[in-house]
């Protein structure tokens, strides 16, 4: 008896060992981490997006427009915005912007953006230079005005675009795409434009229209309304990504597909 009895602890004590979570035969994995995962089809995307800042306003102005990046290194003290709204994306410290009509003041943490009107004031009240980047929607007549700031260069500005429907409210948005190697976005269209500018890395831009093209950090691409596209990344080097959108209301921000471009 003492026999059997030594012998079915033995058992279960070799069971017990055999499935504890941890070991290396049974690893614990994270939540949501499958140890086989599944291969995903080839429009899923594997990367990540970030809504930044999104803000609806009727629009201002009509006819062809375009959408450029503005880059600005703005040394410690005032600088007084001289140019029209759009998002101002904290590149480099944290920025603090004050609203002449209103008497209010925001402040931007790094990596973070906020719709600024035309009526701000940049503030840099540390020893240190800060950039940020400057994107906004506007009308062809801009390309012929003088730059709106100083320490400043433009990053990418798209090729003239149709005009977007006057009788209804835009919603821009803006959004931040990071991918590794390896990584992609899911095949889809937007209701939109989409106009996007690499920090990093390089993606292949596919259309629908049979066309593939790199993109390489410093260049950007528009994409219009309706168009099917996907984004891939070449190479080993992750991809960083600043991606503007300007929605007519009710129209679907984005449509994923389960067809390639």
């Amino acid at each position: 008896m003492h026999r059997v009895l030594a012998l079915f602890v033995a058992v279960v004590a070799l069971t017990v060992s055999a499935c504890a979570p941890g070991t290396p035969r049974n690893p614990v994995f994270p939540a949501g981490v499958s140890p086989t995962p599944l291969q995903q089809p080839a429009y899923v995307g594997l990367g990540k997006y970030e809504k930044l800042a999104e803000v609806t306003i009727k629009p201002t102005f009509g006819g062809l427009s375009y959408v450029n990046f503005i880059e600005v290194h703005q040394p410690p003290g005032l600088l007084p915005h001289t140019d029209r709204a759009g998002f101002l994306y904290a590149y480099q410290g944290i920025l603090s912007v004050g609203s002449r009509e209103r008497d209010t003041r925001q402040q931007i943490e790094q990596g973070h953006a906020a719709w600024i009107d035309a009526d701000t004031d940049h503030i840099n009240g540390g020893t240190a230079d800060q950039v940020w980047y400057f994107i906004t929607l506007r009308p062809i007549a801009d390309r012929k005005t003088p730059p709106p700031f100083a320490n400043m260069k433009v990053l990418f500005s798209s090729d003239d675009v149709a005009q977007l429907p006057m009788d209804k409210p835009l919603v821009h948005q803006l959004g931040y795409i990071t991918m590794d190697a390896g990584g992609r976005t899911s095949s889809h269209s937007h209701g939109g434009l989409e106009t996007f500018y690499v920090i990093k890395g390089t993606v292949e831009l596919a259309l629908n229209n049979g066309t593939r093209t790199n993109v390489a950090a410093g260049q950007g691409a528009v994409i219009m309304p309706g168009v099917v596209m996907q984004l891939h990344v070449v190479g080993s080097e992750p991809v960083q990504i600043v991606t503007y959108f300007v929605t007519p209301e009710g129209a679907p921000w984005q449509n994923n597909l389960q067809t390639l471009p």
